[in-house]
């Protein structure tokens, strides 16, 4: 079952996301049912998990030497399908970093970091969820590994739906004040983005979808 995961990126690495309309995507196309970070599938470290934003990946603590990035391409594309894959993957990729990155950015200056990757309701999301970490004195850890593939081509399209087998099993939430982890990803977790590009060119995450029953 795919669910438009109501939380944002990368914070929630491991069962939750950004996103939260229903309709369909390039998948298995299902009703989706919006839900939460709290209720993201995850794996616990500590008992101590409050709303859960279990998947959060990379924030401090021990992180791989950096995050892995597999994509899968046809070798019968046109130069601009080539071009625009490339370009959506990047900024899919970038909005997850990003998402780690957000909870430990001030304040002040989270709005504009998220708008370079992403739009609404993905970019209120986003901004939510790192709220919601600071009032519960939570950071992320780790880094995202992505295995992309692409359900569907973007055909010089200004929408595109891209596929991801994340491995968040390097990453997870920790307190902030004694760095101890909170919650641990797990090496598959599935999920499907639709990025729009904007009138300046580049790509944005609009909405992410957790493809819960749809292993990877």
């Amino acid at each position: 079952m795919r669910k438009p995961v109501t939380a944002a990126i990368g914070l929630l690495v491991v069962g939750a996301v950004l996103g939260g309309c229903t309709g369909t995507s390039g998948v298995n196309t299902q009703t989706l049912d919006p839900i939460s970070t709290s209720t993201a599938s995850s794996s616990t470290v500590s008992s101590s998990t409050e709303a859960s934003p279990s998947q959060s990946s990379a924030s401090q603590g021990p992180s791989p030497a950096g995050p892995s990035v597999t994509s899968g391409t046809d070798s019968g594309q046109s130069v601009e399908e080539s071009a625009d894959r490339a370009a959506v993957e990047s900024q899919w990729v970038k909005s997850w970093d990003v998402y780690l990155e957000i909870a430990r950015t001030p304040a002040a200056d989270r709005e504009a970091l998220v708008a370079t990757v992403a739009v609404d309701p993905t970019k209120t999301n986003m901004l939510s969820d790192a709220a919601k970490f600071d009032t519960q004195g939570l950071e992320t850890y780790g880094s995202l590994g992505h295995r992309i593939s692409w359900p569907q081509s973007i055909n010089g399209a200004t929408t595109a739906l891209i596929d991801d087998c994340q491995d968040a099993s390097q990453s997870g939430s920790m307190k902030t004040g004694t760095g101890d982890k909170v919650t641990v990803g797990v090496a598959r977790d599935h999920y499907q983005g639709s990025l729009v590009k904007g009138d300046d060119g580049v790509w944005r995450v609009e909405q992410v979808y957790y493809l819960k029953d749809e292993p990877c």
